[in-house]
């Protein structure tokens, strides 16, 4: 039986014993599956939007709204596509076919393009990802694959990076949500807020640069940057978001970690010249 896998921007077919390759095409610039993803991309925005609105007290800031609904939004979409991701990765898979068993295993087509390389989770007749799936959620990180290939199958370093991600950060962030969301929080529970919110907006721009660094250093070859879509929507603007909210979770709390530390020296002066007195 042929086994599904992804090219950049195509869709095909493969049977890895004869080698024949049928190609289902390239996607339209707004495909239903594309359409679909943007769509739920924004229903989670105005859901962590509305919770944010709903939770937060009355007399809470523009800022510390942005902040909530940021984590709301950055939490779902760790837990429910990042989550997804995950899951196809370990339990989506296709059976490579063995016309003989002595000669054809470990299958070739297991082992990609390098003959060394290692066999995701030690099953050498297997190959896993998104791309052997036809869950509307595997159908989702099919249409993202054009972009970048690698999240079609298990790239052991997106993986790694997601496992930290999944079950790491995102639920790190719905704790810095019950942390905003408090009313009247004590001192201890704001130093823990910022310093939350630090670490994990620090982890995000390492993990984003972690995931395309290899590219880079590598000529981009995983990804497709001819197409405009693809490009520009689901590379640089996807992506860039958790680039520049994160940068800007960093720079409120530099401003408020110095705040803090401005009013102490100047309470620590006038202690001292009250002492003079």
């Amino acid at each position: 039986m042929p086994s599904r896998r992804v090219e950049l921007g195509i869709m095909t077919l493969h049977d890895p014993l004869t080698g024949s390759v049928t190609t289902s095409g390239t996607p339209s610039f707004m495909s239903p599956t594309t359409f679909g993803s943007l769509l739920f991309s924004l229903l989670i925005l105005i859901l962590a939007i509305s919770f944010s609105r709903r939770v937060l007290p009355a007399s809470s800031s523009r800022r510390t709204l942005l902040l909530h609904t940021w984590h709301a939004f950055d939490f779902l979409i760790h837990t429910i596509f990042e989550g997804a991701y995950l899951y196809h990765c370990f339990f989506s898979y296709t059976i490579l076919p063995v016309s003989d068993p002595v000669s054809d295993y470990p299958h070739p087509a297991s082992l990609s393009t390098t003959s060394s390389r290692p066999t995701w989770l030690g099953h050498k007749d297997r190959l896993y990802g998104a791309a052997h799936s036809t869950h509307p959620t595997a159908l989702l990180w099919q249409e993202y694959s054009h972009a970048d290939i690698r999240w079609a199958g298990a790239d052991p370093t997106v993986v790694s990076i997601e496992l930290l991600t999944v079950l790491i950060a995102g639920p790190l962030a719905a704790y810095i949500c019950f942390l905003l969301q408090k009313p009247s929080p004590s001192p201890s529970e704001r130093a823990r807020t910022w310093f939350l919110m630090t670490v994990l907006a620090t982890g995000e721009i390492y993990g984003g640069f972690m995931t395309f660094a290899p590219e880079w250093l590598t000529g981009c070859g995983s990804l497709d940057t001819g197409d405009r879509m693809h490009l520009w929507v689901y590379l640089a603007f996807f992506n860039g978001l958790w680039v520049v909210l994160p940068g800007w979770v960093l720079w409120v709390a530099w401003v408020e970690m110095r705040g803090v530390f401005e009013r102490m020296e100047l309470m620590m002066e006038g202690g001292k010249s009250r002492k003079m007195r």
